[in-house]
């Protein structure tokens, strides 16, 4: 016997989940900026530097492009500790 759910309640599950989402992108978000100092600085930060934040995660953006740059070096190179005592 198969446990598969209607299509109109698929439908709302969908219709549900696409609500909390727009919810938390125009309602939860804006309300954090306003009232979080550390959301408010951040948000004033991204305005300032005029960083398009659809473009946050590419290194189109100065900044990342440094942050990614570092982040792999810091891989590649990683501290080994002290080496092995020539005498």
């Amino acid at each position: 016997m198969e446990n598969r759910k209607s299509l109109g309640r698929r439908l709302g599950s969908f219709i549900a989940t696409c609500g909390v989402i727009w919810a938390m992108v125009f309602v939860a978000g804006p309300w954090l900026i306003t009232k979080s100092s550390s959301f408010k600085t951040l948000a004033d930060f991204v305005v300032e530097s005029e960083i398009e934040t659809g473009e946050f995660y590419y290194t189109d953006v100065e900044i990342v492009g440094h942050a990614d740059h570092n982040a792999r070096s810091s891989m590649e190179y990683l501290p080994h500790g002290p080496g092995p005592e020539t005498n």
